[in-house]
């Protein structure tokens, strides 16, 4: 039986799952990855719920686990040795194809998200420098206001704001031919320019 602690963190919680996993997804690249980071992401939170001021934004202070979780996750990483995966090798490619075109924990919102955005849309974002990526992920996808995205990432408000015209500028750029090739962007449109 749930404890009042556990009760009190699910309802607090559960508006915004979906919401960090596909953060967390857009970060990291991996469904397994972003399911770890999740999963640490609740476990700090929930050892950590007494900080938790009540009556402020609990969206907020989880996604600033989150990023945080992330951000040391991937310092750890660069200081680790590259390690081999038996996952890459040509012999194990179909099992591994297989494991990510076919996923049980796939939920029918999930499966919407996912199909907001086309695949160079998604690679356009995927190919930002992750502190610009952040931020843009943070503003433009989960709607956080300047300051929220300045405290979850612990940063100035100018900063912020800095990294999501620089993010999105790059972002324009990335997506310059597919609009192009949309019709978005036409030759009258070059000419006005």
């Amino acid at each position: 039986m749930p404890t009042e602690r556990q009760k009190e963190f699910a309802k607090l919680i559960e508006p915004h799952l979906s919401s960090l996993y596909s953060t967390a997804l857009r970060m990291t690249h991996n469904q397994n990855d972003a399911e770890d980071l999740v999963q640490d992401t609740l476990f700090k939170a929930f050892r950590a719920l007494d900080q938790y001021q009540k009556n402020t934004n609990f969206r907020a202070w989880i996604f600033r686990i989150l990023v945080n979780t992330f951000i040391t996750a991937y310092r750890k990483a660069i200081k680790q040795p590259q390690k081999i995966s038996y996952d890459d090798m040509e012999e194990f490619f179909l099992y591994k194809r297989l494991d990510e075109t076919v996923s049980l924990q796939e939920t029918n919102k999930e499966e919407f998200l996912e199909s907001l955005f086309e695949d160079d849309v998604k690679e356009a974002l995927d190919n930002l420098p992750y502190q610009f990526r952040l931020v843009v992920l943070l503003c433009d996808v989960e709607g956080f206001s300047y300051n929220e995205i300045a405290n979850i990432i612990d940063a100035p408000s100018g900063t912020v704001m800095s990294r999501l015209y620089r993010g999105r500028r790059l972002l324009q750029r990335y997506l310059w031919n597919y609009a192009k090739t949309r019709g978005y962007i036409t030759d009258d449109f070059k000419k006005k320019s």
